[in-house]
Formats: C-alpha cells, structure tokens, sequence
C-alpha cells in the first residue's frame, strides 16, 4: 500500500475512535432509569442519573479500557475501578477505602483543543495545475510530440546560377537547400488522469479551484515552504483533566460525578451479594465449612468433640456480617465435680450386662402444610392545646391481621398458597367524631407447578372487598360501599418466575375480573365504574403481579407488592394499578414503627373535575365532567406486633 494512503486511512481511523469514544461515553452515563437504585443529579442537566449494577459495572468497564483518557496506564484510580469491575487481585477493603475517600468533586475539567495533522504530497503539472499525488501511476502523466519543420533557404545567398551547368540542377538545388527543424512539445495527458479519477486542482488568485475540501468542512489547507506538499490541519474541540488528575480527554463535565455514582452503586451491591468463608476445625483435623453474609440466617447445628471423641453440640448463626451467634444446645446436661468423701462414694458391686440392639433408620415423615397467623395494631396520636397555628387534636389506628396456609408436595413440585388479610383502620377527632380510613379485606389463592428450575405453571383466584359501611365525607349520611358493595374476583392462570431470593414475578396472560355491587339500591354501582342498569363488570385481561421483600439494613424491612391489569376488550392501553408499600423498623420484639403507602388507580372510577373555584366542571349536556384519579391512602405510626 502507499505511504500516503496509509496516513490518510491512519487520520481516518483516529477520528474514528475518539466519536465512538465521545458518544459512548455520553450515552452510559445517562442510562436507564430503575426503581429503587442509587440516583445521582447530573449538574449539567439537572436529571438524576439512575445506574443499576449492571450498568455501572459496564460504564466503568468502559472507561478502564480508553487508553486515551488516562495519563498514566497504571493509575491508581484506574487499578481501584479495574478491581470494582472485573474482581482485581487488591483486596475489597482496601479498594473500598480508596474510593470512598477519592476527592472525584475536586476534580477539574476544562475545555481545550487538539490539532491533527495530515501532510500529502503534490505533484504539478506546470506552474498552476497539480493534483495530490497519492495514487500510484504506472506512467508519467505527460504526452511528448515531436513536430518537423523544414524551412528553403534564400535564394541571394546562394553564389552561383544552377541554370549554369545543366537544365535540371533547378530541382536539385532546391531539395537540397531546405533547413530541416524538429520541434520537441509536451501535453498534459487529461485523458490519463480522468481514467485514474485523479482530481487536478488549479491556482487561481490565491485560491485552489476546485477546492481540496468539502466547503463544508471544519479542516484547514496550507502549502508546505517547498509547495511539495499540502498540510490538512483539523482541530477538535474536547474537554481534558487537569494536570494532576488521572483523566486526559473526558467525554463531559460530570463524568466524576458519574463515576462516583457507579462506585456507590458497586460498592454497595458488592457488599450485600459478597460472602466470607469460614472453617471450623476441631482437634482431630477436621474442619466444617461456614459462611458469614449481609443476611440473617437461621442457626445451625455443629458437634463439639474433645481428644476422648465426646461431643456436645452448639448452635451456630450469623446475624449480620462479620458476627457470629452461638448457643448451647439446651438438653446438654452438665455435671460439676465437687469433693466428697469416702464414705459417700457408691460402690458398684455389680456390671449390668450391656448389648447394642439392632436399629434401622427412621422413614422421614413429609411436612405438607404450613400455616401461621400475624396480628398488628399501629397507633398514631396528635395533642393541640392553644395552637396559634390552628389544627385539631386526632388519635388514629389501624388494625392489620394475616393468615396464611400453604400446602407443599415437594415430591410432586406441587405448591398451595393461601392468604388472608383484614385492614381496618380509623381515626378520631373532636370535632368529626370517628371516621374509617381505611378499610380492606383480601383473600387470595395461588397453586403452582413447577415446570422448569425457577419457572411454575401459576393459577390465581384473587377476592377484594371491604367490611364496614364507607362514606364521602363530610356527607356521613349517604353510603357509597359497604361488604361486598363493591366486591371483585379475579381468575388467572399464566406463569410465575423467580429470578431472585424473595422476589416474583407473576403474569396471567388469561385473567377475568368481576367488579360488581350487590346492593344498587342503597350503593350507587357508578362510583365504583360499573354502568348505571347494571350490577357487575365483566373484564377480560392480562394481570402481572411483582412482589418482594427486602432488608435495607438491620431492623428495616421492606415489603412491595405491585399488580397490573390491562382489559384486552376496552383500552388495554390503560393499565389499572394496584400498588402497596410497607416499610418497618423494628425497635424491639413488640414495637415497631410502620409506613403504610397503598395507591390505586382504576381507569373506570371517575371523579368529579373541579374548577379554580372549588365547584364540578359541567359538560354542554349538563353532566358534570369526570375523570380518571390516582386512589392515595398513607398511614405511618407505631405498631404493636403479635405472631403465632
């Protein structure tokens, strides 16, 4: 290949890496947005960045492997992100330590520019015409012509008459008397040079016709002092690190900000998902493998032996990381020595006649059911005495009782899962007396098979109603629902995965619902999205139900519970919500403190539009105009908790 193509694929080739570095950079940092996950605000457009592991672990990746943006390749930072990402040999704590206390907000970034050169060579063809000479040519690029020119000589210098000698000597002399000249040309072969694609540029009033570049392009030409050749100068505009920071060339402003949300996000996940093995050895050598983790895990039964082999054995758990509980067993029975005297030793004057008899091994005796009952009552109270700022003294509560029972045929992977759940909660003042704030009854019913490792074959029978009369206040003399007013059953049947410990993830592609309101005399069914002459709503859909649970840190449990539907026969682009959000910190074995957020949104219960005023918004016909409302009910106070 020629030199000089080889330095224009080279140039190219450059550009080429720093746009993919620039645009890859800029689209990791504003990733995907997750719920629940670490969020950062960008400086520069005000929007939280949001980065789940996977993503800050790719961004990060990302940037170990751009040889252009570190000044040295063995930087410290770029050793801490490496480690982060792909587990490098440096131990966690220390890599922890290190960029935990990274000064990433000290860092400065400035803008600047950087110049590429490209110098071609030229080849001219006369004082004004060249071409960029880049193409090899098996020929020279010009056309020799060579032209014979005879010229007669002037009769007076010849010095004697021809005519003289004899008739025909006129014919010879004048043949004879002619100068011969050859005239030697050369031509631009255009012909040559237009086969070749070759582009010939020309000088015109200090201006190259036609130009070199594109009109619209951003590089620069000049001349070399020798005219030899050309120089394409292009110049970039980038962002760069200070002197003393470990960055060259950035692809933004907030890229430390950036990368100090990536390293909160990982160092974060690193914790709670690594684990440390331990080993416990005994005096004969043998050792049993335990691990410590973030999670709580139940205790577990080891043996103690001695040098005599007598064993006693001990209950070993992990609270929480880097602790270890151990217990006792409790039928160990322990015999102190104590001095007596002679008198008061027994003497065995006879040995029993000991045999071992014969024993065979104990049938397990399968465990199907599982059942429990959990009951909570939550207080929250509000005193005012001479309160300027005006306000009413309240007591709240809310009563919470839960049943499950859950039939398991591991055998046949086969699994019934049945819940219950009654809410009912009031709150009381002075001046309105007691109102019902909330007000829910559950029951629901799941069977399962298993089908593949972390998939089952899901069927869903789910029931929601409420127990007590319900009013809109301040009109506490008209009911709008009671039991079963309204009521409504859901059917599914689908799949259910598991793709994490206390998480799943329930979807029905088949699901029938049934909102219905026994009792259209005294309830108006409309309220509650069923059409005026009608007692019920048929609805054929899809549901998906995500729910987990998780611990933050010690003592704080989150429970989510997320369910969707979406009616295949009438907007299925409206998706009803049903969302409950439960956190609890535990103070001690009884109390807890408890925060309750439950959101509905149901596209077919309207509520009245309210003007500026206060006052429903009517339509030409004279209704009044409705719409679509998210249902909010928060609750937090202290809770009393009681388990059977």
């Amino acid at each position: 290949m020629h030199p000089n193509k080889m330095k224009d694929m080279f140039f190219i080739r450059n550009l080429l890496i720093l746009f993919i570095i620039l645009t890859f950079s800029g689209n990791v940092v504003h990733g995907s947005i997750s719920p629940g996950e670490e969020e950062n605000p960008d400086p520069v457009t005000g929007v939280p960045v949001f980065l789940s592991p996977a993503e800050a672990s790719a961004y990060l990746d990302s940037l170990v492997k751009k040889d252009n943006l570190w000044r040295d390749k063995d930087d410290t930072l770029k050793l801490y992100l490496r480690r982060i990402v792909d587990h490098y040999k440096k131990p966690f704590d220390t890599v922890r330590t290190g960029l935990t206390g990274y000064p990433f907000q000290l860092i400065e970034i400035f803008p600047a520019q950087i110049i590429h050169h490209d110098t071609l060579p030229l080849r001219w063809l006369d004082q004004r015409q060249f071409f960029v000479d880049t193409v090899p040519l098996e020929k020279d690029p010009f056309i020799t012509q060579k032209t014979l020119v005879f010229r007669a000589l002037d009769a007076e210098f010849i010095p004697f008459r021809a005519d003289t000698l004899y008739p025909q000597m006129d014919l010879i002399i004048d043949s004879l008397l002619q100068v011969r000249d050859t005239i030697t040309e050369m031509r631009i072969d255009y012909a040559f040079l237009e086969a070749k694609n070759i582009r010939i540029h020309r000088l015109q009033r200090d201006s190259i016709l036609p130009p070199v570049l594109a009109p619209d392009s951003r590089k620069s030409v000049r001349f070399m002092a020798d005219s030899t050749h050309i120089v394409i100068s292009d110049t970039t505009h980038v962002l760069m690190g200070a002197e003393d920071s470990p960055f060259y060339i950035v692809s933004h402003e907030s890229m430390p900000d950036s990368i100090q949300s990536a390293v909160s996000a990982l160092l974060s996940y690193t914790w709670e998902r690594d684990s440390i093995l331990i080993y416990f050895h005994d005096t004969q050598g043998r050792k049993t493998p335990f691990w410590l983790t973030a999670d709580e895990d139940p205790l577990y039964r080891y043996w103690v032996k001695n040098a005599e082999n007598d064993s006693i054995s001990l209950w070993i758990g992990n609270p929480s990381k880097y602790n270890i509980s151990m217990a006792l067993e409790e039928d160990v029975f322990i015999e102190r020595l104590r001095i007596q005297t002679v008198e008061d030793l027994p003497i065995v004057s006879v040995s029993p006649d000991i045999s071992l008899a014969r024993m065979r091994p104990l049938d397990e005796i399968p465990v199907y059911w599982d059942h429990g009952i959990s009951t909570s009552l939550t207080f929250n109270q509000n005193y005012l005495s001479n309160w300027a700022r005006g306000g009413e003294s309240s007591l709240s509560g809310l009563f919470n009782l839960s049943a499950r029972a859950t039939y398991h045929d591991k055998a046949s992977a086969v699994k019934w899962t049945n819940n219950a759940r009654l809410r009912y909660g009031t709150t009381r003042t002075k001046e309105h007396g007691a109102r019902t704030t909330t007000d829910i009854i559950e029951i629901n019913s799941q069977y399962n098979k298993k089908i593949w490792d972390n998939i089952d074959f899901s069927s869903v029978v789910y029931m929601k109603s409420q127990v007590a009369k319900g009013y809109n206040f301040p009109n506490d003399s008209v009911p709008v629902s009671k039991f079963l007013n309204p009521g409504a059953i859901t059917l599914g049947a689908g799949l259910e995965f598991e793709p994490f410990k206390d998480t799943k993830l329930n979807f029905s592609a088949l699901s029938y619902r049934n909102t219905f309101v026994l009792d259209t005399t005294n309830i108006n069914q409309t309220t509650h999205g069923i059409e005026p002459g009608k007692r019920a709503r048929q609805e054929l859909g899809g549901q998906l139900l995500v729910k987990n649970s998780f611990s933050i840190f010690n003592g704080l449990t989150v429970d989510n519970s997320v369910r969707l539907f979406s009616n295949y026969v009438r907007k299925p682009q409206n998706v009803d919500i049903d969302w409950e959000l439960s956190l609890e910190q535990e103070i001690n074995w009884y109390f807890t403190v408890r925060f309750n957020f439950h959101l509905i949104y149901d596209d077919d219960v309207r509520f009245p539009v309210l003007d500026d005023q206060g006052e429903p918004v009517t339509l030409p016909d004279g209704s009044i105009k409705q719409s679509a409302k998210a249902q909010i009910n928060q609750f937090l106070g202290i809770t009393v908790a009681l388990r059977f």
